[in-house]
């Protein structure tokens, strides 16, 4: 274990040595297994009981309703193969990842219409939870790593975010727009150190030099949330840091430039330590940090914004015979009704129930909604994933056995006495998605590279 880190945290929060063994112990020792449920699709009731049909012990924890520690004796099939995740009825999460939106919503649900901006929001598990604890509202989920958005865009698609729209900018960039975000959730870039359960080298480069090259990233990235915050709106800074450089000390230099700006919210029923600092050997989960801010007033003296040109947009939106043979083929099909915006980049198709406007002439969108498949030569073909994601079907709806799902979703095609054309298939009380029958063979539309092994 690194020595230098030892000794900072030795020194900073003066842990005693029986203290100290316990946090380097904690440090190497592998978290227990966290689950979210995704309320969007299945109640945590209903869960429950599929959970106890397979035998899952599942335990609650300090951070939501929707949080769980989940043990399994059978361990046979992976987690991520088992039908409820291909389902999407749960997430597997770090109870540290999913921090920052619990303290953000205070775990309730809030159906007012807020416009969000996730900062830094791969790999979709702090963006789908946000949807979640507010579902009737506009996500921009911002992601600086071009190699990280692809799954970031699967996990929002699977989860059936619809009303999140994906953008690829420096955080730093949305101060030139403020005043614009009701929240903002930014999970800062961090030296990770409390990932050193999983390998050595979170911390085989540690130094205060290093940190303090971090420290002025995350303070710029904070000031410009700050500024892109509404009046009276709330922004959560978070880290899985450990060290105070990174965490109180941010605050302290965004309350010497904004203190009268803002107010700190408290996060705990002590009000003399508002901020929540999670430690490994004494909250049972990986460290992090989380503090919440409400702006109370515009700050003066902006500079003049440069805002982003005006761009081509990737995507475009659907002309109208377009949106006709979408829709036709949605009620002709399964009886569905929907009303929304329908966009297409190359021949994929994606829905969203919001108006973007603003987003759309002021931001270049890498992702518009949740996909829905593609239109291609004037036809409309559905993916696998619109059968769970926009509810369940008036028409054409199939309950299969688990032997045949499991088939399907092997990529295997089986034999049906069904007409040819498109189906909602599902087990139980869990959508598992469209299927094609064509000559009496029933195909799954799960992708390649999401089959169950």
């Amino acid at each position: 274990m690194k020595t230098d880190f030892l000794n900072y945290i030795k020194e900073t929060f003066k842990f005693p040595p029986e203290e100290m063994k316990d946090f380097e112990s904690a440090l190497s020792r592998p978290l227990k297994k966290t689950i979210r449920v995704n309320t969007n699709k299945i109640s945590i009731g209903d869960f429950r009981q599929l959970a106890n049909q397979h035998g899952w012990i599942l335990w609650e924890t300090p951070l939501g309703k929707n949080m769980f520690y989940i043990d399994r004796d059978d361990t046979s099939l992976a987690l991520g193969h088992t039908l409820e995740h291909i389902a999407w009825y749960f997430y597997v999460q770090e109870l540290a990842a999913s921090s920052s939106p619990f303290y953000m919503s205070e775990d309730s649900i809030d159906t007012w219409e807020y416009t969000i901006l996730d900062m830094s929001a791969s790999p979709g598990g702090k963006t789908t939870q946000l949807a979640e604890y507010y579902p009737n509202s506009t996500i921009i989920a911002n992601e600086i790593d071009k190699s990280r958005m692809r799954q970031l865009h699967e996990n929002l698609d699977r989860l059936g975010v619809k009303d999140s729209f994906v953008t690829n900018y420096d955080g730093r960039f949305f101060a030139n727009y403020p005043e614009t975000f009701d929240k903002i959730l930014l999970d800062a870039p961090c030296s990770g150190e409390w990932t050193a359960y999983k390998t050595d080298d979170a911390l085989k480069y540690w130094n205060l030099k290093n940190i303090k090259r971090i420290a002025k990233l995350q303070i710029k990235l904070l000031e410009s949330a700050f500024i892109a915050l509404k009046t009276w709106g709330e922004l959560v800074y978070s880290t899985c840091t450990l060290n105070r450089l990174e965490n109180e000390e941010i605050i302290n230099k965004l309350t010497d430039k904004y203190g009268d700006y803002f107010n700190i919210i408290s996060l705990s029923e002590d009000l003399s330590k508002p901020l929540i600092r999670a430690w490994p050997h004494k909250n049972n989960t990986g460290g992090f940090f989380v503090v919440k801010l409400r702006k109370k007033a515009p700050i003066e003296d902006l500079k003049s914004s440069n805002k982003l040109q005006k761009n081509t947009q990737g995507f475009e939106k659907v002309s109208n015979t377009e949106e006709k043979t979408i829709l036709n083929f949605l009620e002709q099909t399964f009886a569905l009704k929907l009303s929304g915006k329908f966009y297409t980049y190359r021949n994929e198709v994606y829905y969203t129930e919001k108006n973007i406007d603003f987003f759309w002439e002021n931001f270049f969108l890498y992702k518009c909604g949740m996909k829905i498949w593609k239109l291609e030569n004037g036809i409309f073909e559905p993916n696998f994933f619109c059968g769970i994601n926009l509810w369940k079907f008036c028409k054409n709806n199939l309950q299969i056995s688990t032997e045949d799902l499991h088939l399907l979703l092997s990529w295997w095609e089986i034999n049906v006495n069904n007409s040819d054309g498109y189906y909602q298939i599902s087990l139980w009380k869990v959508l598992a998605g469209i299927v094609k029958v064509k000559s009496w063979n029933m195909k799954s539309l799960l992708e390649n590279r999401f089959m169950r092994k």
